[in-house]
């Protein structure tokens, strides 16, 4: 019996420990912050979209008068239901209606972040419980996902403005720290690391989300089993032929009963099975491609439920990893373009510092031409240009400069896609070359350069010819090769 009882307590103390340690590691352990900022990403766009909405019938939706009077919705909720919307009046409904945008956007954006995350969640659920005539599914999904954003204070640690202001203000103290002959462009790094570091808050983000989707699912599935349509195979055919979501014509599909029935039974398993299969990890990639497909199958045989199909396809990033999501928007190559700048000009250094912030797969080279030899990085680049307008070259050996080296830039960072884009807009290039030749020719630098070098001097820019199309030309050697855009091979 002693032994029985030793080995029991033995037992006891052993799963405690387990048991205590699974929780930690499955709660408190850190984790890539990156597809927490995917989400909110997703999150804020969505919610501003569903604020747009309710934007166009304001007054219908909030106004006194409007489709859902205010005593009415106050007797049918519980006494603990508030919203901000009650003590708007009438007359300041379009200004709380803006606010309220700027600070989703803002959510959205990933600026001011644990603020506007708080805020966010605010806005979503006052919404809700002023409006409760217009509640479905996708408000029941956004507002948890907006709680968890917010509780954690995890929403910025990735694929935020916050984190790229913060590490642009670290890139630009470590070069105003030094002179601007001090050394090669090591000195616009920033001191936080370009890859978000794991944290718990993102961790215990993450995993509130995934618990909250399993259950979603879970109950989903279960309460679909107690519907008779869903055993005979139908329940697909009653959602495409109802009128109040669907768009399309899918009664063609009433020849192919054996499809309906194998889509009906295969959703419903799916979404019985995927509370077991997503913790599997060899399954989970299979899975949540599968759950994509669900998604997208609601959202186009039912167009007004796209948005809780997109709300859900959100969601699932939470189970997404970090790198792999980094991995979509990285370069193949690293470094794929290598970009010489002034490094004794403060306001080139401060440039060079934003696109390290912006840059965190180290898709850019930047090179201090003040301190490498140019015939190492290509031999057709001459000090003369280089120090004219900034110069790029690509691992393919095509050249560019100026404007078109800065629209290189933009087409290699994600973050700055849209202004890439914006470039490729007829006139804007030329634009662009004139305006940076401007700012080229007037740059301020730390210690002046021979004329014969570069011809600019400390706040001055006396003596410079006009650069144009984006790239200089030396006078004094009409056969240089000129650095435009145009894709030159190396001799």
């Amino acid at each position: 019996m002693r032994r029985l009882l030793s080995d029991l307590r033995s037992y006891l103390a052993e799963l405690r420990a387990a048991a205590w340690a699974g929780w930690n590691g499955f709660f408190f352990s850190a984790a890539d912050p990156t597809a927490l900022g995917v989400i909110r990403v997703a999150t804020g766009l969505l919610a501003c979209w569903s604020l747009l909405v309710f934007g166009l019938d304001l007054h219908d939706y909030f106004g006194s008068a409007g489709w859902a009077e205010p005593s009415a919705i106050r007797r049918t909720q519980r006494s603990l239901a508030w919203s901000f919307w009650f003590l708007v009046p009438d007359a300041w409904l379009g200004v709380a209606w803006l606010a309220c945008l700027g600070i989703l956007g803002l959510f959205t954006l990933g600026l001011f972040s644990r603020t506007t995350a708080v805020l966010s969640w605010v806005i979503v659920v006052a919404t809700v419980r002023r409006v409760p005539i217009a509640l479905y599914g996708f408000d029941q999904v956004l507002s948890p996902l907006t709680l968890y954003l917010a509780v954690t204070g995890a929403s910025g640690q990735a694929v935020s403005l916050d984190r790229l202001l913060r590490r642009w203000r670290q890139a630009r103290s470590a070069a105003a720290a030094l002179p601007g002959s001090a050394g090669p462009c090591a000195r616009v790094a920033a001191a936080e690391p370009a890859v978000p570091p794991p944290t718990v808050s993102a961790n215990l983000a993450l995993r509130l989300i995934q618990l909250h989707l399993v259950l979603i699912y879970a109950m989903a599935g279960l309460g679909k089993l107690q519907g008779p349509s869903w055993w005979t195979g139908l329940a697909l055919w009653g959602t495409v032929t109802a009128g109040e979501f669907v768009v399309l014509d899918f009664t063609p599909m009433a020849d192919w009963p054996l499809l309906v029935n194998a889509l009906t039974h295969a959703s419903l398993a799916l979404e019985l099975l995927y509370p077991v299969l997503i913790w599997v990890g060899i399954l989970r990639p299979m899975v949540l491609v599968m759950m994509l497909m669900l998604h997208l199958g609601i959202a186009v045989m039912s167009p007004g439920l796209a948005e809780f199909s997109m709300a859900m396809m959100a969601a699932n990033l939470a189970f997404a990893s970090g790198s792999w999501l980094r991995g979509l928007v990285a370069a193949p190559d690293q470094p794929s373009l290598r970009v010489l700048f002034d490094g004794a000009c403060p306001r080139c250094r401060a440039s060079v510092a934003l696109v390290t912030a912006a840059d965190p797969n180290r898709s850019v080279d930047l090179v201090d031409l003040t301190v490498v030899d140019l015939a190492s990085i290509d031999p057709r680049l001459t000090a003369r240009d280089c120090f004219r307008s900034m110069h790029a070259v690509s691992s393919t050996g095509r050249i560019t400069a100026g404007f078109d080296a800065v629209r290189s830039i933009w087409t290699r960072l994600p973050l700055f896609w849209p202004l890439a884009a914006l470039a490729s807009v007829p006139g804007v290039a030329l634009l662009g070359r004139s305006l940076y030749n401007r700012l080229a020719a007037t740059r301020p630098r730390d210690v002046p350069c021979p004329d014969a070098t570069c011809g600019i001097h400390p706040g001055t820019a006396r003596g410079v010819p006009r650069v144009l199309r984006g790239h200089a030309q030396n006078p004094h050697n009409p056969q240089a090769v000129p650095a435009d855009s145009q894709e030159v091979p190396y001799s």
